[in-house]
């Protein structure tokens, strides 16, 4: 018979593509791993890797393997969890995506109650594009997500964490003194520093001026970064404007002026997650997330 134990570590080989980051993964050495995988290759007869450059990609066999091993690993938390109840408990393993600055804000700011609220359960947090989360969920790689985007995959459901306030973060000089609010038709004339196009914060960003008939400044005005919270650093020196969640800059650095956007509006995250929990310990998050989201990350 299998081993549960073997089957965990080969899928978290596949999905890191390699034996040193399923180690650092599961908190075992990398010997441990390459020897768990070779009992597991004896046990079966067949080879279940092939390496790539510096990655283990899984062969044919490994391919064939990999989504049995998925749901045999998932059947046995449940078990697990299953008995944890009956003695009043809520135990097992996350894996949550995060997707962008303000995504790992909320997620920092969620994480240290949640876990001493549930002390037995544990952690493993990945950096996720927005496009991927999805898939990565159907999958079973991620449980949860934290993004700017909700989703609107099938069997994906999104719901809105929180909404915090949209600022315009400005470099401390003279050309902004000590202006306090800008009324959004003047952004136009605003060296900003955006988005890349096509990420949910520029499409956030362009949908909301545009239902205000407002146009964002040429790109000859405006640079562009991949991640909201690489602006700062960019700004900091003097190289333009941006706009970002408030809660982004919970002690203002004193190169930065943050000034209001008149009128308001609210910059959103959402929690994406399987529209059913695979877990308890899922469920578990998500029920805490949405209920202690507004007052924890305002």
């Amino acid at each position: 018979m299998l081993d549960t134990y073997q089957l965990l570590i080969f899928v978290a080989v596949v999905e890191t593509g390699s034996y040193t980051a399923a180690a650092r993964r599961l908190h075992l050495t990398q010997p441990a791993v390459s020897r768990q995988i070779r009992l597991l290759q004896e046990r079966l007869g067949v080879r279940l890797f092939r390496r790539v450059g510096r990655r283990m990609l899984p062969t044919h066999a490994g391919e064939r393997l990999v989504e049995t091993a998925r749901r045999v690993t998932v059947l046995a938390q449940r078990a697990e969890e299953e008995m944890a109840v009956l003695r009043g408990e809520v135990v097992g393993g996350l894996h949550i995506g995060g997707s962008g600055a303000p995504a790992w804000q909320a997620l920092a700011h969620l994480l240290s109650p949640f876990r001493a609220a549930y002390p037995g359960i544990s952690f493993h947090l990945e950096a996720i594009p927005p496009e991927g989360a999805g898939r990565a969920l159907r999958e079973g790689r991620l449980d949860v997500v934290v993004s700017e985007e909700r989703s609107s995959e099938r069997a994906v459901a999104g719901d809105l964490l929180v909404g915090t306030e949209t600022v315009l973060i400005a470099p401390l000089d003279p050309h902004w003194g000590q202006r306090k609010r800008l009324p959004l038709r003047k952004l136009p004339d605003v060296p900003l520093i955006l988005p890349v196009p096509g990420t949910p914060a520029r499409n956030f960003i362009e949908e909301v001026l545009s239902e205000r008939g407002i146009a964002l400044p040429s790109p000859v005005q405006t640079l562009e970064v991949a991640d909201p919270g690489a602006a700062l650093p960019l700004v900091a020196a003097g190289l333009g404007a941006a706009l970002l969640p408030h809660s982004l800059l919970e002690v203002t650095p004193a190169s930065l002026h943050v000034i209001a956007l008149w009128p308001s509006f609210t910059w959103p995250l959402y929690l994406v997650r399987r529209s059913a929990p695979a877990s308890r310990a899922e469920e578990a998050f998500v029920q805490f997330a949405l209920n202690k989201g507004q007052s924890l990350l305002r």
